[in-house]
């Protein structure tokens, strides 16, 4: 045991405020809840590549959580999109409950394509292109997670080298789109709301 660090005490508490009061996170002011935990999770995914650009011989084991946040942030988009992307069509479905970004990007584009018929389609397929290759190397959220599957076998079998910087440029380009697209059908569906108030009001 590293006897710098102090040992665990009776009555420690994990989720408490404190007086250093720019510590404290205020959970309740975070707001639309979706887009904060995207952009959490990407945020803190970024901020670990900058460590290791910063110094260059820092752990690999980081290449772990890196990726898992960032897988995370496209999936937590893609849910919000087919969620509100659904109800901006007036379809009653919901966002599926699994995690395989492969599916969940299918239904997340042809909402796209209904919302902005005239977007592009070369930049759809350029996420698309990422996506599968997120899929093939983790197809349900757990190669990051654990090192072996259910069966014991690797997680990442055979060698494989990621470069962190082109995976955060990357992840840039992709969640600048999602991002926009996430932002554009709120918009959207706030001023069908308000439309479908007004005309409530009017009757």
């Amino acid at each position: 045991m590293d006897r710098s660090v102090p040992e665990p005490r009776r009555g420690d508490r994990l989720f408490k405020s404190d007086s250093d009061w720019w510590h404290n996170a205020v959970l309740s002011n975070l707001g639309h809840e979706w887009s904060v935990y995207a952009e959490g999770y990407k945020a803190a995914a970024d901020f670990l590549v900058k460590h290791i650009r910063d110094a260059p011989s820092g752990p690999n084991f980081l290449v772990f959580p890196i990726v898992f946040l960032y897988r995370q942030h496209i999936e937590l988009r893609l849910k919000e999109i087919i969620r509100d992307g659904n109800r901006l069509l007036d379809s009653p479905e919901d966002f599926p409950q699994h995690h395989r970004l492969d599916e969940l990007w299918q239904q997340c584009r042809r909402i796209l394509e209904q919302v902005w018929p005239e977007g592009s389609a070369e930049h759809l397929d350029g996420v698309e292109e990422c996506i599968h290759q997120f899929s093939q190397v983790d197809p349900t959220s757990t190669a990051f997670r654990y090192p072996t599957d259910t069966n014991g076998k690797p997680s990442l079998p055979g060698s494989r080298h990621i470069n962190l910087r082109n995976l955060s440029e990357v992840m840039a380009r992709i969640g600048a789109l999602l991002d926009g697209a996430s932002t554009g059908i709120s918009v959207y569906l706030n001023y069908k709301h308000e439309i479908e108030a007004e005309y409530r009001d009017s009757y």
